[in-house]
């Protein structure tokens, strides 16, 4: 597929792109049986359209890491679960509301969100990386955003640090490029709406490796300063403590016992945690 990450640690990388390319194809837990009767039920909703976390497959129906995991974790609980699928600010705003019970939204714990939601213990750990086209200097976020657009998902912790960035000359507001989804985000670069993107590490990883992806690469190291990076939580609504309590039992057991492991390898050749 041609592309080329260029962290520290590229002697290894062919390797695990080998790896990831293979694994993140593996067969992924289809959520579409009906929920058994007679059990409690809750409402999880997970990220549209972000592999391998979440995605639909040709019937439409939700697939991923977390859809795995999120039934993996409903079993445990002894419960019956629904999944749906919204754009990530959505997902804060419902689960806030109380709309959804659970939200698997590879949510960073930041003071403003910990006054909405309620958090689990961590469940993985996140980084973000800048991608462009091949060729383009080795750039830091600042300098970047000096001298490239750049697309980011509106209400990520990325595009809270572009626009910090831009608040301190208000012509760099121009070079920051919102967008809703992380498909956008790619959509932005290959159509020539923005230069770069900044995003998950793990969702670049995976965007570089898919046909979509060639001709791309990373720019510079992956970044986990100024809230770029950290513990990854699933999220529930205020006042939710009892059920945020068993989950978080329930995520031990699942580590434990090997489950989150396995689960873990249909999708990454590391562990997350």
């Amino acid at each position: 597929m041609g592309f080329r990450m260029r962290f520290p640690t590229a002697p290894v990388l062919p390797i695990i792109a080998v790896l990831f390319a293979g694994l993140a194809l593996a067969q992924a837990a289809r959520a579409d049986a009906p929920p058994p009767a007679g059990k409690p039920f809750l409402r999880i909703v997970v990220i549209d359209h972000s592999p391998p976390f979440s995605n639909r497959d040709a019937d439409g129906l939700l697939v991923g890491f977390n859809i795995d995991f999120g039934r993996e974790l409903c079993r445990s609980l002894d419960v019956a679960c629904s999944f749906d699928a919204a754009p990530f600010k959505q997902i804060i705003d419902d689960v806030a509301a109380g709309r959804y019970d659970i939200g698997f939204g590879n949510v960073l714990r930041t003071p403003d969100r910990e006054q909405r939601l309620l958090f689990s213990i961590p469940y993985w750990r996140s980084s973000t990386s800048l991608v462009g086209r091949r060729g383009m200097p080795e750039l830091g976020l600042e300098d970047a955003v000096r001298s490239r657009r750049i697309a980011a998902i509106r209400g990520s912790r990325q595009h809270a640090a572009l626009l910090r960035l831009a608040d301190a000359d208000p012509a760099l507001q121009a070079n920051v490029v919102p967008v809703l989804t992380l498909e956008d985000l790619w959509e932005a670069m290959r159509s020539g709406q923005s230069d770069m993107a900044i995003g998950p590490t793990l969702n670049v990883v995976h965007f570089l490796l898919s046909d979509s992806g060639d001709g791309f690469e990373t720019i510079g190291t992956p970044m986990s300063e100024d809230g770029l990076g950290g513990t990854v939580h699933i999220v529930f609504p205020p006042g939710r403590q009892a059920l945020k309590e068993s989950v978080d039992r329930a995520l031990t057991a699942l580590r434990n016992d090997g489950t989150y492991q396995r689960i873990n390898r249909n999708y990454f050749p590391f562990d997350i945690y």
